[in-house]
């Protein structure tokens, strides 16, 4: 089996050759190993940071919260 490695720059990019790939029925696997953060993402990141630690709800406790409200 042949392997070949490609590096792509963006999502776009990303999208493109995946596509490509899937209509011409070659297969393929992503190395997820490789993440980066996008500037949307640390930005967002950032933001959620300096938020105030004291008024933040975790998962189950909104859960919890949208249960009795909603009588669920």
């Amino acid at each position: 089996m042949t392997q070949i490695i490609i590096n792509l720059n963006n999502k776009e990019e990303e999208t493109f050759v995946e596509t490509f790939l899937k209509k011409m029925k070659i297969s393929f696997e992503k190395n997820e190993d490789d993440f980066e953060l996008t500037d949307e993402m640390i930005a967002a990141i950032e933001t959620a940071l300096k938020q105030d630690k004291s008024k933040v709800v975790d998962g189950k406790e909104s859960l919890k919260r949208i249960r009795a409200k909603h009588g669920l």
